[in-house]
């Protein structure tokens, strides 16, 4: 282990905590590297190997790609030969185009004004659909390939024979791989098997108001700042409600529980506004029709009146922890407002996220085309691959890869801002310095340059958790019916997989802590972890309460920014002229605009959740050192903490 000279060890001066390396993180770190050098390798087999051209295209009962594969690579669509019954969906061939009435085609017909298109048909392309008849306009023999089923391209409709049917029907090209049936009794056949309608329509949905969903971002990102200032303005407000709230939904629940036990029993016994108001008799009536012991009313009602009880005291009690719960929420929120720039960060996260999960999907498109084509017989015209020992593993490594660089990339920016609150938090008190460093950009440099092992063995331990869940939840899926016919090996499953998620949890929360305590005392990750472990088990109480709120305002910050996005994008859908007139399900569109304001709400509110869980550690951590000195609370830190140590 190496150490920083220059440094001290105070985390309150301006140069920060001597730094100590420690070796699992140098060694973590080495591994990283390695391991991604290894992905690199996995990409390059990948892309010289695989061709995502054979998942893309259709194939024929013989197992050819259309317009891939050597005899079938002129013939790029798949053209269902018997669509006349669902079960002969499997006798297709490959052929060259699709065959159209000779005398007009979907081009030559007149267009239609949106008005005009019923919202039902409005973005299928699906021109119109005929009844089933010999058109003589069609072409009498296909441009096709034969092969071990379709052995004719001539049309014969008189065979005995289901699979040598081959019916000439017109047709139109769909998603540029299916001859679809205009033919109504045929295109309802397919329809049902891929739902075409629907698949269109949502497309098209998603290009006409893509403006719009990219447009979301910004709303997302607009309504997080006002979520963010309400936060400072109502913590103390909202808290509070929370609480009362939830001691009168428990008085009421018991109340009625209570009083509809007296209603069965003795109705006597009930105010005289609401015997006026129930029927006893036929309350009785129906609680002995259903068999139901009155009770257990009463129980529910002394549960929920005990309840209440306890939260009540709870709140008492925890009083003063509640208050340090707001201060640290308000201190959470001047924290962004004196370094706004820190949202650049999450937002970074995100492009950088996006940008490798494209990267990441494009190579396991190829590594996916790497395997065999299987050769179930009688099934539709889509892809379906096997796969060797290798590159299963390859694939294994490869998901592995996408786990533990996503973990990585998420610490990181964790670590940063951690990192920029602890250098903040120390500017603030009455023993701030003049001309500090700027908490950011120092938090930067000293992530790069100290604890790129730190982050990388946190996330490398997350990683393995989560890879393990992955294939736990595989494994049942595989062997679901063989895992239900023994009970105890169903429960057994869905306890590791419960344990699992929670474990997961567990040492994401002590990760983030880790992160903090790293930053505050230059330490490496065993070190930090253990040290914040025990800092937790010090101040369960605080720590359970201000962990508590902090998820409860994500938790509404999330809500808040999705739920209005999603709603907002629904009434410029609905109401403007450009939009309701041409999309046909306002939902999807709507539903995704709700999912990236989901995106956009949990990367703004992740600023907010690592700023509480810093500043708290911090806060806890400078309380403790300067009861080492002799002083009994801490001293350096925000207004809004320091005003709640002088009201204590």
């Amino acid at each position: 282990m190496s150490s920083e000279k220059g440094e001290t060890t105070d985390p309150k001066l301006r140069n920060g905590p001597v730094v100590e390396r420690e070796c699992t993180d140098i060694f973590c770190l080495l591994l990283f590297i390695v391991f991604t050098i290894g992905m690199f390798f996995i990409s390059g087999y990948a892309f010289k190997n695989g061709d995502p051209h054979r998942i893309a295209q259709p194939y024929d009962p013989d197992h050819r790609a259309c317009g891939v594969d050597g005899d079938v690579a002129d013939y790029p669509y798949i053209y269902f030969a018997n669509p006349t019954n669902p079960k002969y969906l499997y006798v297709t061939t490959c052929v060259a185009e699709c065959p159209k009435e000779d005398s007009q085609t979907p081009e030559q017909a007149p267009a239609q004004t949106p008005e005009q298109t019923p919202p039902s048909s409005r973005h299928t392309k699906i021109s119109h659909l005929e009844e089933t008849q010999r058109n003589s306009k069609l072409p009498s023999e296909l441009k096709c390939q034969t092969n071990s089923i379709v052995k004719s391209c001539k049309q014969n409709v008189l065979s005995t024979n289901q699979e040598e049917v081959v019916v000439i029907y017109n047709s139109e090209l769909f998603m540029n791989t299916v001859c679809l049936p205009t033919t109504k009794q045929y295109y309802e056949t397919v329809k049902d098997k891929i739902d075409i309608e629907t698949m269109e329509k949502v497309s098209n949905d998603m290009i006409t108001t893509k403006w719009l969903i990219f447009g979301s971002i910004g709303i997302a990102l607009v309504l997080g700042f006002i979520f963010l200032f309400l936060i400072e303005t109502l913590a103390g407000c909202v808290i509070w409600t929370l609480i009362l709230l939830l001691l009168s939904v428990l008085i009421a629940g018991g109340i009625y529980t209570t009083g509809y036990y007296y209603a069965l029993t003795d109705p006597s016994k009930l105010p005289a506004s609401a015997q006026a108001e129930i029927d006893a008799q036929t309350l009785q009536e129906q609680a002995q029709a259903n068999n139901v012991n009155p009770k257990n009313y009463l129980y529910i009602g002394i549960t929920l009146f005990s309840l209440a009880a306890l939260v009540l005291l709870a709140t008492c009690c925890m009083y003063s922890r509640i208050r340090l719960a707001i201060a640290i929420l308000e201190t959470a929120c001047d924290y962004v407002q004196a370094n706004f720039t820190v949202v650049i960060l999450p937002f970074a996260t995100f492009f950088i996220m996006l940008t490798y999960f494209i990267y990441w999907f494009v190579v396991a498109l190829y590594l996916f085309s790497t395997g065999e084509t299987t050769n179930k017989p009688k099934q539709l015209p889509f892809g379906q691959f096997s796969f060797t020992q290798n590159q299963k593993i390859f694939a294994n490594i490869h998901l592995f890869g996408l786990l533990w660089n996503s973990s990585f990339i998420i610490a990181s920016v964790e670590f940063i801002i951690a990192g920029s609150v602890c250098i903040w938090y120390f500017q603030q008190g009455p023993r701030a310095q003049e001309g500090g460093p700027i908490p950011l950009p120092t938090a930067i440099s000293r992530f790069f340059r100290y604890h790129l092992g730190t982050v990388a063995f946190g996330s490398l331990i997350l990683a393995i958790i989560e890879f393990i869940r992955i294939w736990l939840a595989f494994l049942y899926k595989q062997q679901e019916e063989l895992i239900k016919k023994n009970k105890f090996f169903e429960y057994l499953f869905k306890c590791l997989m419960c344990c699992m998620w929670c474990f997961e949890k567990c040492v994401q929360y002590i990760n983030k802590n880790a992160y903090v305590v790293s930053n505050m005392t230059g330490k490496g990750f065993f070190y930090s972890a253990k040290e914040a472990v025990f800092l937790i088990a010090r101040n369960p109480l605080r720590f359970a309460t201000v962990g508590g709120f902090g998820e409860i305002f994500i938790a509404l910050g999330r809500g808040f920014i999705a739920l209005l996005t999603g709603l907002f994008c629904y009434f410029i859908i609905t109401r403007t002229e450009k939009f309701k007139y041409n999309v046909t399900y306002p939902e999807a569109p709507s539903l995704l605009c709700g999912a990236l304001g989901l995106v956009v709400g949990s990367l703004f509110m992740s600023i907010y959740g690592v700023a509480c869980d810093a500043i708290l550690i911090v806060f806890v951590m400078d309380e403790e050192m300067e009861k080492q000195n002799g002083k009994g609370v801490a001293l350096c830190c925000p207004p809004k903490l320091e005003k709640f140590l002088e009201d204590q």
